[in-house]
């Protein structure tokens, strides 16, 4: 595996952008023991305390561009079966990015697609996963977790075996049935925020495209595909 180690970056998807750029191949890796300036959906800042495991990964996928949509579920599927292997744990996973364990954010994934110098289309995939052992700072204390993991490097390989299998998921579709096997909302009622507000809707099913498939208060049952969307459960 092709991983480049670091004590401190501001953000490791901006470092394999800048590698993808020049020509890094798939699957090559940066990983950095902290970030500074971390950053999750939406430009929102990803605190990344020490202990954590940060790391962006390039990928060049050969499914059409048109469906780099689907890239984000595949790859929380990937993570997903990488925790299991390491630490016999399985989380939920929430629509899209992030994967839960007892109801707080575990991990977050970012996908940003972009060109290389030669017009080329890669895909670079950030990944933030608590596995320190001391306390979350007091700012997410209260929505995040943390799963130990002593061997960062083991983990972030089983991720990268798990990612090598991307295209051949795509074409099967059976990381389909995984991710509705651990999604976190499927069944339940919960509110859909976008920009246009907020609204309580029947979450249904996910299709191939890693589409959320919701039924609105009207009954009219439609698919949501990523954009400034975020779920929260009833309660």
């Amino acid at each position: 595996m092709n991983i480049v180690y670091y004590d401190s970056l501001a953000s490791t998807n901006d470092e394999a952008k800048k590698r993808g750029f020049v020509g890094a191949p798939h699957l090559f890796c940066v990983a950095a023991a902290t970030q500074t300036a971390g950053r999750g959906r939406l430009g929102r800042r990803f605190l990344s305390p020490t202990g954590g495991t940060y790391f962006s990964v390039v990928l060049r996928p050969t499914l059409p561009r048109a469906d780099y949509g689907v890239i984000t579920p595949i790859c929380a599927v990937a993570v997903h079966r990488a925790l299991v292997r390491i630490t016999g744990i399985a989380p939920e996973i929430k629509w899209v990015n992030d994967l839960l364990l007892d109801e707080k954010k575990l991990c977050g994934i970012l996908s940003e697609a972009t060109s290389d110098q030669n017009g080329d289309p890669f895909v670079v995939l950030g990944i933030g996963i608590n596995t320190g052992r001391g306390p979350l700072p007091l700012e997410i204390a209260d929505i995040a977790t943390a799963l130990p993991v002593d061997d960062k490097n083991a983990l972030i390989t089983a991720v990268l075996e798990e990612l090598s299998l991307l295209d051949d998921a795509f074409l099967t579709g059976e990381w389909c049935d995984y991710y509705r096997r651990y999604a976190a909302f499927l069944g339940h009622s919960v509110t859909l925020t976008d920009a246009k507000g907020s609204q309580c809707v029947n979450a249904l099913d996910i299709d191939g495209r890693g589409g959320l498939v919701v039924e609105l208060a009207d009954g009219t049952v439609t698919t949501l595909y990523g954009g400034e969307i975020s779920l929260r459960q009833n309660k």
